[in-house]
C-alpha cells in the first residue's frame, strides 16, 4: 500500500470570528504562511458552500507527493507557526485531520 503524501484538515471557525474575516484570514494570511511549508507541492482551500451552524467552514488539502516530505514539513519550525496562527481564527483543537494517499 502507499504511504500517505496528502495532509486533510476540515476547519470551523472560532465562534468570536465572522465568517468572512474567517475567510480572510485563512484564504489571505494562512494560505501565504503555508507557502513556507518545506517540500509542499500545491495547496487547497475549499470553502464550505454553506456552513452549518458549527460545522466546518473549509476544508485543506496539502500535497506533499511522498510520506517523508510530508513529515518533514509537519515537523518543521513553519509547521508550528501555521499551528500557532490556525488558533487565532479556528476551532483548531476540533478540526478533523487526516492523512491521506493521493496519487497524483
Amino acid at each position: 500500500m502507499a504511504e500517505p503524501n496528502t495532509y486533510c484538515v476540515v476547519l470551523a471557525r472560532r465562534d468570536d470570528i465572522t465568517r468572512e474575516d474567517f475567510l480572510r484570514i485563512w484564504l489571505g494570511e494562512h494560505r501565504r504562511l503555508i507557502g513556507d511549508l518545506p517540500g509542499l507541492q500545491s495547496a487547497q482551500l475549499l470553502p464550505v458552500a454553506e456552513p452549518a451552524d458549527g460545522g466546518p467552514d473549509g476544508v485543506g488539502l496539502l500535497y506533499f507527493g511522498t510520506g517523508t516530505r510530508m513529515s518533514t514539513a509537519l515537523a518543521s519550525p513553519a509547521a508550528v507557526i501555521l499551528r500557532e496562527h490556525t488558533v487565532t481564527f479556528a476551532k483548531s483543537a476540533e478540526a478533523t485531520r487526516l492523512l491521506l494517499i493521493a496519487g497524483r
